[in-house]
């Protein structure tokens, strides 16, 4: 077992030298085996490693009995050790969640508070919790996402023991006399997960003895299908985003249409992830597709205030806030970036050549200098504005309104003018007063480039 485990440090790239580790130990046989396993790993890799033990306040006596365990082990391998205490129960009233979840919740911000964001974390999974988690995602309803089971890695979690049986982790204790704790609670079915220990997975390998290995196996596969259909779906995303505003994610909805369905979940799924924390549900998604084929206008609003609408060909997904309406102006001097706040954009002004591009992140457009006869600005719409055309003139206005520009988009639209003329509305229309030709002799570019809050 200890070779098996060391290659799957090795492959997943779990815990690079001299790294923090914090190692999660209930006492029992799989956390026990893994911390003396870092711990014998530890001097060569120079990690560092902490113990972090949860009491979770459910078991009273037996509950202090595994918390003094977890400390006396450690000190015997010279290992600090953290003992978080937790009123599960009162917790899990508190937020309206189960027992079991509330736990994994609360287990969780306890280890990453001990690593501080620097290192990694390790936990004992095996190939039986694999089994289970596979399982109890099935019978709640799952995707693909979902049948993959636990990852070796994800993110600061790493799992080495998941590619292990129960018995050898067992077998690997009793051959190095390491001592382990018995939960008590892991014999009681009133958690899902021990119904499936207890009663599914016994019947399974009734079936086939090897049941728990083939279910594992499968999750390790799907793994590799899940990864490769992601890689696919990044790039698909990238092709439906629009230029999209500051807290605003744009897709070509004609673009998004054309998907096949799988593709297009995965695609609603990545965009909506780009401001949800939480778990994107398969009824959100669902929802996202319902919206997509209904008329312009149309929106639905998510958790965590999140908004998506119809904005003629494109769906908008974005965060909630006030509306900017105050009016903007700002001057633009030479060979110098001006940032523009209230629009989400820089601006800049040169008389050195530049491509004249349109694209998601920036938008450049060139003039004829000796036509420009006033100080140019980046500014907000104001009444009356109105653009030069090669012949009569355009209100901005009629603009907006001809090119679909949502309203609430308008106020905060960029223009960038001379005088009290428009000379470009980018994207849009450029003025035809200052347009280059053949007797040009100096031209100035203008480049527009979108930034972050």
């Amino acid at each position: 077992m200890r070779e098996k485990v060391r290659k799957t440090i090795a492959k997943f790239h779990m815990f690079p030298r001299g790294t923090k580790l914090v190692v999660g130990l209930s006492g029992g046989a799989d956390s026990v085996a893994l911390l003396h396993l870092l711990h014998g790993w530890q001097e060569g890799e120079d990690w560092h490693i902490t113990a972090v033990h949860i009491h979770h306040g459910l078991r009273g006596r037996e509950a202090d009995e595994d918390a003094r365990f977890a400390e006396d082990f450690c000190a015997s391998l010279g290992i600090p050790c953290v003992v978080k205490e937790y009123d599960v129960a009162k917790e899990a009233k508190s937020r309206g969640l189960g027992e079991e979840e509330t736990g994994r919740i609360l287990r969780y911000a306890a280890f990453r508070e001990a690593v501080g964001g620097e290192g990694c974390i390790a936990v004992a999974h095996h190939r039986k919790d694999q089994a289970e988690t596979v399982l109890m995602r099935l019978c709640r309803g799952t995707g693909l996402t979902g049948l993959v089971g636990m990852s070796p890695v994800r993110g600061d979690i790493c799992r080495p023991l998941l590619f292990c049986d129960r018995e050898e982790i067992e077998q690997y204790c009793r051959e190095n006399h390491l001592p382990w704790r018995e939960d008590a609670t892991n014999q009681q079915e009133k958690y899902t997960r021990n119904k499936l220990r207890l009663r599914v997975l016994p019947l399974l390998e009734e079936i086939n003895p090897k049941a728990v290995e083939h279910i594992s196996e499968t999750a390790a596969l799907l793994a590799g299908e899940e990864d490769f259909l992601e890689q696919q779906a990044e790039a698909f995303f990238a092709q439906v985003k629009l230029p999209s505003g500051v807290e605003e994610v744009c897709l070509s909805r004609e673009k998004l249409k054309a998907l096949h369905p799988a593709m297009q979940r995965r695609v609603l799924r990545k965009a909506m992830g780009t401001f949800l924390q939480a778990d994107i549900s398969q009824a959100q998604i669902a929802a996202m597709e319902e919206l997509l084929e209904k008329e312009t206008g149309k929106s639905r609003n998510f958790p965590e205030g999140i908004r998506a609408e119809n904005r003629y060909e494109a769906l908008i997904l974005s965060r909630k806030r006030e509306r900017q309406t105050a009016g903007f102006c700002y001057a633009l001097p030479m060979d110098r970036e001006i940032l523009i706040p209230e629009a989400g954009i820089a601006v800049s002004l040169s008389f050195h050549e530049k491509k004249v591009e349109i694209s998601g992140e920036t938008c450049t457009n060139v003039f004829d200098y000796d036509k420009i006869k006033y100080t140019l600005f980046c500014r907000s719409r104001r009444a009356g504005d109105w653009i030069p055309l090669a012949q009569g003139r355009k209100k901005i206005k009629d603009l907006f309104i001809d090119e679909k520009i949502p309203r609430d988009w308008r106020a905060a639209y960029p223009l960038i003018t001379m005088g009290e003329e428009v000379l470009w509305v980018p994207g849009l229309r450029a003025s035809a007063a200052a347009g280059v030709d053949e007797q040009t002799v100096r031209r100035i570019w203008i480049r527009i480039r979108r930034v972050q809050e």
